[in-house]
């Protein structure tokens, strides 16, 4: 799976398709004003269950070993970076006194394992 626009993501994105996934966002405390401090959490391969029009799912193993769908909705292509078959999803700083976007997600699709 190829893609080089948030579009032909979405066209390929298929039932099946494995994903490395990366979450930006991890909780990893407080500095000294308080301000949340955020690590990275690879979040594993998982297959995609659900494919929609608006977001798709992945396979997630719970703790307890049951499965459930993790959903995550399609971003614009203000919203994201593509680059060497990467999709980088970023939002709007919500810390206070912070401004400009931080990176929330990564996926990567696994060719051939």
């Amino acid at each position: 799976m190829e893609f080089k626009t948030i579009s032909e993501f979405k066209k390929k994105l298929e039932l099946g398709v494995k994903l490395h996934g990366i979450n930006h966002t991890h909780f990893n405390g407080r500095d000294k004003d308080g301000v949340i401090i955020f690590k990275d959490l690879d979040l594993g391969i998982r297959e995609v269950s659900i494919k929609q029009t608006n977001s798709f799912a992945l396979k997630t193993t719970k703790k307890d070993g049951t499965v459930t769908d993790s959903w995550c909705g399609y971003p614009k292509a203000s919203e994201c970076v593509i680059k060497d078959n990467t999709l980088v999803i970023y939002q709007e700083d919500f810390r206070s006194n912070m401004s400009g976007k931080i990176k929330i997600l990564t996926y990567k699709p696994i060719i051939n394992e």
